[in-house]
């Protein structure tokens, strides 16, 4: 009579076995989209934070270059864009609530700096 629950104790065992390792092509393929999409989250990371030190120094030559690489990328060209357009219109509107009376002060003359150098990122990125 002892057989018989052995035997049932074998199969358990087996099925166990057999669900446990056909689960691990799973597991893995599980990991490697993980892998992926934290890959491309990283990268975008990267992206944003390229193009957020381009919009920090506007003086800079590689700037334009920087958000002409990543805005002509038809994946991101929308959020870009958008975030330029939104860039300009809080420029603009410091610029516009900047006094008359200050005429050539420094803070107005980095207002126009800002504002011709977001005309021309977004420029660049709508022609190429």
């Amino acid at each position: 009579m002892q057989v018989a629950p052995m035997k049932y104790a074998n199969l358990i065992s087996f099925t166990l076995a057999t669900s446990l390792l056909s689960s691990i092509p799973v597991m893995a393929q599980e990991n490697q989209f993980y892998d992926e999409q934290s890959s491309q989250t990283y990268q975008i990371g990267i992206m944003i934070q390229a193009i957020s030190a381009a919009l920090a120094k506007p003086k800079d030559p590689d700037s334009l270059d920087t958000i002409s690489r990543y805005g002509t990328d038809s994946r991101y060209y929308v959020m870009i864009r958008g975030w330029l357009v939104q860039e300009l219109l809080g420029v603009q509107s410091q610029l516009d609530a900047s006094h008359a009376n200050e005429a050539e002060s420094e803070t107005k003359l980095k207002f126009i700096d800002k504002v011709t150098f977001l005309h021309e990122a977004i420029g660049r990125i709508d022609l190429e």
